[in-house]
């Protein structure tokens, strides 16, 4: 009988030279995690704590910081796996092949030039940081239209996709996570040359900037992130699948909410929509995560369907179970990364609810809103990543991690960083009411989150490098 939760661990020679092509955006983004987004967050927080936010260039550091981190760091990743990953769920090769290389090229000199020339803009204004920014958010405009593109043609080929059931099932996330990244790409084009007039101060105007995250965050990142979740976690992890009939309906209401909340954006008065779209997103996050997290739960025991084709059931028990335990020695924790990634998305979509009850009831937001971009983007997708791809990278390329242990690391500094900083944000107000020494306690929490965070960043690079560019992945 076939072993339904065989994994392909040792890939073809043709699978080895197709993940060839994705493994320098992979690496691309796991430097620029390192070097730029993270490195970016440990300064800032490390001066905030210390009293040296003395300048303009601390919140144009800050921006260009959100940037990298969204689309460098952690979308770089997910555009590398996605360019790997959907040709296969999509059942046709990857289309425009020849250009990923310049994509890539051109995505991580637009990043580059972004993270210098912000915060030096602000700090020193000259023409050519200046014309270093608009530069920097065209090359970015022509490497993710470039990308989408080649993502769309692959989607939308030659078969219909009705045909191949496990990506129809989370085709509305696929589909609407690359929408929402061109989009990006063109509202980062216009802030950059929003900062290229003189008086801009290194500052993208407010809902620019706002836009600019929360398509990076609420429109790409996290549907793809739940898309991806839900077509590979029940394989690498082996999990019941999520039920693919409640998809479409949810991926509906996460984009409708998100609709009101640019709505809200563009009017420039938060109102109703905005209070609307976080609840709706909310709503849709908790239903989302509440069904992975029953999965998770629920690990251990045989999947309810293998079990039911399994002519031997107590023995196929066994053997799960051995499995299991198998990849826990090799890959460390990996599921209990995803597991606590998840509940962090929970709290997020708990915070965005009730921030959109109070809105529609009139009331001030409860919570702020960088409390929940960052349980978002630290606590769901680094962990996510941190979690996964120490798994699922290694099946694509047939190399191996460095080490399990790094894998137990990760889960520590990735939880750290995310509790010292979402942490700091939601206790802000308790702690204001102690004054002084309330004050210095939120200071030590906020200035110890970069540096935590740096160092996550630096584990997952060092864990994955040998998995991702391996030896025995050479062809003869």
């Amino acid at each position: 009988m076939k072993n339904h939760l065989a994994l392909p661990l040792v890939p073809s020679r043709h699978d080895q030279a197709a993940f060839g092509l994705v493994a320098p955006g992979l690496k691309a983004a796991l430097t620029l995690g390192v070097v730029g987004g993270f490195a970016m967050a440990a300064t800032l927080t490390t001066t905030y704590a210390l009293g040296l936010v003395n300048g303009p260039w601390w919140p144009a550091m800050a921006q260009a910081h959100g940037h990298l981190q969204l689309y460098g760091w952690a979308g770089l990743f997910a555009l590398s796996v996605a360019f790997h990953f959907v040709p296969r769920l999509r059942g046709e090769p990857l289309a425009l092949q020849r250009f990923i290389p310049w994509i890539f090229g051109l995505l991580v000199a637009g990043l580059a030039l972004r993270g210098i020339a912000q915060p030096l803009e602000a700090a020193s204004p000259s023409a050519g940081w200046r014309g270093a920014l608009v530069l920097g958010g065209a090359l970015e405009l022509v490497a993710l239209v470039g990308a989408v593109t080649a993502l769309g043609l692959t989607l939308f080929g030659r078969r219909g996709m009705r045909q191949r059931s496990a990506l129809w099932g989370v085709a509305p996330l696929i589909v609407g996570a690359f929408a929402s990244l061109a989009l990006s790409a063109l509202v980062n084009a216009a802030n950059t040359i929003a900062l290229a007039y003189p008086g801009a101060g290194g500052i993208v105007p407010y809902a620019g900037d706002q836009a600019n995250v929360a398509l990076g965050l609420f429109g790409y990142l996290v549907p793809l992130a739940l898309g991806m979740s839900a077509r590979t976690l029940p394989m690498y992890a082996g999990l019941d699948p999520f039920p693919r009939r409640m998809l479409w309906p949810l991926a509906g209401l996460w984009y409708a909410g998100l609709a009101l909340y640019l709505a809200s954006l563009a009017s420039g008065a938060p109102g109703w929509t905005g209070a609307l779209g976080d609840l709706l997103m909310g709503a849709a996050l908790i239903v989302f995560i509440g069904g992975f997290v029953r999965a998770l739960v629920a690990r251990g025991r045989l999947p309810k369907k293998v079990a039911a084709l399994a002519p031997e059931p107590v023995a196929r028990e066994h053997d799960y179970r051995s499995r299991i335990s198998q990849e826990r020695g090799d890959y460390g924790p990996f599921v209990a990364i995803v597991a606590s990634s998840y509940l962090w998305a929970l709290l997020a979509g708990a915070l965005l609810a009730l921030d959109g009850i109070a809105g529609l009831f009139g009331g001030a937001a409860l919570v702020s809103l960088d409390a929940i971009r960052h349980s978002l983007a630290l606590g769901f997708i680094a962990l996510l990543i941190s979690g996964i791809a120490p798994r699922m990278v290694p099946g694509f390329s047939g190399g191996r991690i460095l080490s399990a242990g790094l894998v137990w690391a990760t889960l520590w500094l990735g939880d750290s960083a995310a509790l010292l900083r979402v942490g700091s944000l939601l206790a802000a107000p308790a702690l204001a009411g102690l004054g002084a020494a309330g004050t210095a306690v939120e200071n030590v929490l906020f200035g110890l989150s970069g540096p935590v965070g740096l160092a996550l960043a630096v584990c997952l690079l060092v864990n994955l490098w040998p998995a991702i560019g391996p030896r025995q992945a050479k062809t003869a």
